[in-house]
């Protein structure tokens, strides 16, 4: 004869069950078919300690493949009795379709753990991003303004949001906000969060790629900056920016040796450098052993674009040497010394504001020069020398200069702190250089 189906409980005979007990009278777990759904039990185990009535958990028997399991369907009283006999319902369902309920159970459970793995809002991922900036700037106040820049460019649009959700909508949102307005500071911005999305990537708390880039992405949406705020023949950037900005142009020029333009530019800004000088510099021109660059006299016609006239020897810091020996052409020390992928010398072209301009900055490469003249005049260094580290020979002081050996000595410990200053952003009293003054007429 078939089996009788089991009987419903009610919910008052279903909260009286209790666990049963073995043949020496000893309490062990007891399961109770409650009807409604084939295969719904109600297990109801011992009390334990000072417990009145022990724990109390739903299962749901059921067929799968060869195998007869318990699926557990949660506590009792805590899932009620209508909500069990849904459940065991749908795990019915899943059966008869084929699927596994354990394994279902196993992958949302490690769906859920990822998921928990990338919870990081924006602004949490910004905290560790100044961390790490800490470590890498040399002065609180570059820190502090890119962490001011956070607070009021960024927070407000995506603080709160997670890293994993930003998109490209949502950048632009932001952007909306003020890319008109500061063009220059909305880029520098955006640059800054491209890297903390970047970080969360590497982390793996994101999977997608990172839609925060400028160049060729987020750029196509807006007016250039150039077309906003026209700039003006080779502007240059205030001096007090300069540290910021080589710090984005060393971003930018990783991995080293592999962006010759970028390369290039720090080293202009390091020698004081012409852009015509700098790119058509050749290995046989440079003696690393004495720290020295020789600028020869251009020839004759035009044959290149190098505007000296005269033997000029500069001062090669550390940096600049840095720079040099990261160069592809340095294995060999033969021809160009900057070249570009086809192998030869760097189009001019490179050297307007496009880079400048997409670090998010004012100015070109051919204003560094401009921005070193201010920053001698500021800090009281001896004009003679300033000029003979630009090359200018244009007044009768700096001539007769000129013929004392170029002032190399001097000039060669004005590079000096120039170059630490722009590397990090320590300025001539702080690193303890005293500035060259005027000497005495």
């Amino acid at each position: 004869m078939p089996k009788k189906p089991s009987i419903e409980l009610s919910e008052v005979s279903i909260r009286r069950l209790r666990h049963g007990t073995n043949p020496q009278g000893e309490p062990v777990p007891l399961k109770h078919r409650v009807g409604g759904v084939k295969g719904l039990y109600l297990q109801c185990n011992p009390p334990k300690g000072s417990e009145k009535i022990g724990s109390r958990q739903w299962l749901y028997r059921t067929t799968i493949g060869n195998e007869r399991p318990f699926l557990g369907v949660g506590g009792y009283p805590s899932v009620h009795t209508k909500t069990a006999k849904e459940e065991a319902r749908r795990l019915k369902q899943l059966v008869k379709d084929g699927i596994d309920p354990r394994i279902e159970k196993k992958e949302k459970k490690a769906q859920l753990q990822q998921e928990q793995r990338q919870q990081l809002t924006f602004k949490q991922a910004a905290a560790k991003y100044l961390i790490k900036k800490q470590a890498e700037y040399k002065t609180a106040k570059q820190v502090k303004k890119v962490s001011s820049q956070f607070r009021d460019y960024v927070y407000p649009y995506i603080g709160d949001m997670q890293v994993k959700d930003i998109e490209r909508p949502h950048l632009i949102s932001m952007l909306e906000n003020y890319y008109l307005t500061v063009p220059s500071t909305a880029i520098r911005v955006i640059n800054h969060v491209e890297k903390v999305i970047q970080q969360a990537i590497i982390e793996g708390k994101r999977k997608t790629a990172n839609p925060a880039v400028w160049h060729k992405n987020l750029s196509l949406v807006f007016p250039s900056k150039e077309k906003i705020a026209p700039t003006q023949h080779h502007p240059s950037l205030p001096w007090k920016e300069l540290p910021e900005f080589m710090l984005a142009l060393d971003d930018y020029r990783k991995p080293k040796g592999q962006k010759a333009d970028g390369d290039c530019t720090a080293f202009i800004i390091h020698s004081v450098a012409r852009v015509s000088e700098a790119r058509l510099m050749k290995w046989s021109d440079v003696d690393l052993e004495n720290k020295v660059w020789t600028i020869k006299e251009a020839p004759p016609k035009g044959e290149d674009m190098r505007k000296s006239k005269r033997k000029w020897y500069i001062h090669l810091t550390p940096p600049a040497i840095k720079i040099l020996k990261e160069q592809p052409s340095y294995k060999t020390k033969r021809g160009l010394v900057f070249r570009n992928a086809d192998g030869e010398a760097i189009d001019g072209s490179y050297f307007g504001s496009n880079i400048t301009g997409f670090l998010g900055f004012e100015g070109d490469t051919h204003g560094f020069r401009s921005t070193f003249h201010t920053w001698t005049q500021e800090h009281g260094i001896n004009p003679e020398v300033a000029s003979l580290a630009m090359k200018h020979t244009n007044t009768d002081a700096t001539r007769a200069a000129y013929a004392r050996s170029q002032l190399f000595d001097d000039r060669k410990k004005l590079l000096t702190a120039w170059s630490k200053y722009v590397t990090t952003g320590e300025d001539i009293a702080s690193a303890n250089v005293i500035p060259i003054k005027k000497r005495a007429s």
